[in-house]
């Protein structure tokens, strides 16, 4: 187990993060997501005891990250700038980390590299972004690790390679105990696979739920009345979006959704439909980036 404990870190005067609190259970595959610079390689660094935090510590097990020997034997990290000498070739970086890493296996570490289409005498610097993170995935398969950390998961690879990470995750959890926690951008990559998700904006976590249970935070209602509507109806109702366009409004309802909608249908109104939403949708609500939408609109019209 995983259990990040109101971690801050701070760079002079710029907080990176800010009290981060998530617990990341055994057979659990976590999702960590957000914009770029909110915080997720930060987080992750301090997770794989690299950097320490300024206040909170990240646990495995019970045993404190930063600087623990022991525990980085059961820890692998994909970063998105792993350092490969410039000599190294696929093979050479196997049996350095099979030097450092007393399970790595060989087999599996060339069973997955066939699966990439990547040849073990391959010069690493030789290849593409894509297959240098292709290769780093394998290193970190074959290590066997009990928590294995990915920064930016799925950048550089293919719609073909993306399914096969996919079924290497998931066949990896299954056979084992692991806590894994892949950052990404790539909100549907991240929804086939992960059971819990937590979204970061301006340094501090948003939203921390497991993914089935999205839909009982946020609901997207599209209601329509007999009579032309205002904003002020609906001052009652705990909603997060709101649209109206005459009779109808669509909104984003949150909280506890069902009474929220209950409260929407003691109005009378002539029709009432209900959505689940996307994490993507979701994304947009916490993150609230769809309020640059007038702003780009307005831009080439000045």
């Amino acid at each position: 187990m995983i259990k990040i404990n109101s971690v801050t870190k701070k760079y002079g005067n710029f907080t990176a993060i800010e009290k981060i609190n998530i617990e990341v259970a055994d057979t659990s595959i976590f999702a960590l997501t957000g914009f770029n610079g909110s915080g997720k390689t930060t987080l992750l660094n301090i997770c794989a005891g690299i950097v320490k935090a300024d206040e909170g510590q990240v646990l495995l097990d019970g045993n404190d990250a930063f600087d623990n020997d022991v525990e980085r034997k059961n820890l692998f990290y994909v970063s998105d700038n792993m350092y490969f000498p410039p000599t190294a070739t696929v093979k050479s970086s196997a049996k350095f980390y099979a030097s450092n890493y007393s399970n790595f296996d060989f087999e599996l570490f060339k069973s997955i590299l066939e699966l990439f289409g990547i040849s073990e005498k391959s010069s690493v610097k030789s290849l593409s972004k894509g297959m240098k993170k292709q290769v780093q995935l394998a290193l970190g398969f074959a290590t066997k690790p009990k928590y294995l950390l990915i920064d930016e998961t799925f950048d550089g690879l293919d719609p073909h390679k993306k399914e096969v990470l996919k079924k290497l995750i998931l066949e990896y959890i299954s056979e084992t105990n692991a806590s894994i926690i892949i950052a990404s951008h790539n909100l549907q990559e991240v929804s086939d696979i992960c059971d819990h998700v937590a979204i970061i904006n301006g340094k501090n976590v948003v939203l921390n739920c497991a993914i089935e249970n999205i839909s009982e935070k946020f609901r997207k209602v599209i209601v329509t009345f007999k009579n032309e509507i205002s904003e002020q109806i609906f001052e009652n109702v705990n909603y997060q979006r709101i649209k109206i366009s005459g009779k109808t409004a669509m909104l984003t309802v949150c909280g506890d959704v069902e009474a929220e909608i209950e409260k929407i249908k003691a109005m009378n109104p002539e029709s009432l439909e209900s959505e689940r939403l996307t994490l993507e949708e979701v994304f947009i609500e916490e993150t609230e980036a769809e309020s640059e939408n007038e702003k780009i609109r307005s831009i080439f019209k000045k």
